[in-house]
């Protein structure tokens, strides 16, 4: 509550001050109780999880994270397949919170945030299952993060997200670009394509940036806001669904991620590739730091 240091007069001598009946006390007393418990009832009733669902209900600590900035117009390309700025869930993103894992839409923003140690939260784009060649594009910021965390894409993934290749935006403000698959005993393996690497042009922890990824063919071409910083080529995986995730290791607060846009298009062309610009960071090549 505000109070302000606004002076009122006092009234001319020999007039009477008006005095405020108990009735009109009374009334405004019902009316600010009133508004109080209908902007309570609204509160609960935005936050109930989604049907059927058993959740859980984010923590202080998540809930300080979220971000509040106002997210500026953007018009999509006419290429664009799948375009989201998340004004609400028109598309049919999963939503959700359950032990430990949040999922929901606030300010124009989708969040993702995992508590749990070791853990990673997966959010598949929704109605687009299978892709092969195309410019996928996101906005997001790290609101939350320790070194060890990582957020980004997964990429031609098949349907349990064994088989894919993978960005990671990690919070020590490196990228790589990984593969993953089963080996000979059905154990999950990673082989990093493109090792991480610091980039001038990717904006720390609390910080907004665009991660926009080209995949041609065997090429997977990373662009940071706008600046092509990793190229890399592998020919085992040609098409699969996209996703997003947010991935904790083992701080107590945990990550979360904000995403204001989520954008796939069509490649202009077969051969395609991002303009260049004046002035680039050394791209990385597999095997080299």
């Amino acid at each position: 509550m505000s109070t302000s240091t606004e002076q009122v007069p006092n009234p001319p001598p020999g007039l009477p001050q008006k005095k405020t009946s108990g009735k009109v006390l009374a009334c405004m007393a019902i009316i600010v109780i009133v508004s109080s418990s209908t902007f309570w009832l609204l509160q609960n009733r935005n936050s109930n999880p989604t049907p059927g669902q058993h959740q859980a209900k984010p923590s202080a600590t998540s809930l300080t994270s979220i971000p509040t900035w106002t997210v500026t117009a953007f018009k999509p390309s006419p290429l664009a397949i799948f375009f989201d700025m998340f004004a609400g869930n028109f598309h049919g993103w999963s939503l959700g919170n359950n032990d430990g894992y949040f999922r929901f839409m606030v300010n124009d923003s989708l969040i993702l945030s995992t508590m749990n140690p070791n853990s990673t939260l997966v959010e598949s784009f929704p109605t687009i299952t299978n892709l092969d060649n195309y410019v996928v594009s996101i906005d997001f910021m790290i609101n939350q993060a320790d070194a060890r965390d990582s957020m980004g894409l997964y990429l031609r993934g098949d349907s349990t997200l064994d088989h894919d290749y993978r960005i990671d935006i990690n919070g020590n403000n490196t990228l790589d670009i990984a593969k993953e698959y089963l080996d000979t005993r059905q154990s999950g393996q990673t082989e990093l394509l493109v090792p991480p690497a610091p980039s001038a042009y990717l904006k720390p922890l609390g910080h907004a940036n665009t991660l926009t990824v080209f995949m041609i063919g065997p090429t997977i071409i990373a662009e940071i806001n706008n600046i092509v910083v990793m190229t890399t080529t592998d020919s085992e995986y040609t098409n699969g669904q996209i996703a997003l995730f947010a991935r904790h290791h083992s701080s107590p607060r945990g990550i979360v991620v904000s995403f204001t846009r989520a954008e796939i298009d069509r490649l202009a062309s077969p051969f395609m590739r991002p303009t260049p610009t004046p002035t680039l960071t050394p791209t990385a090549s597999p095997g080299q730091p």
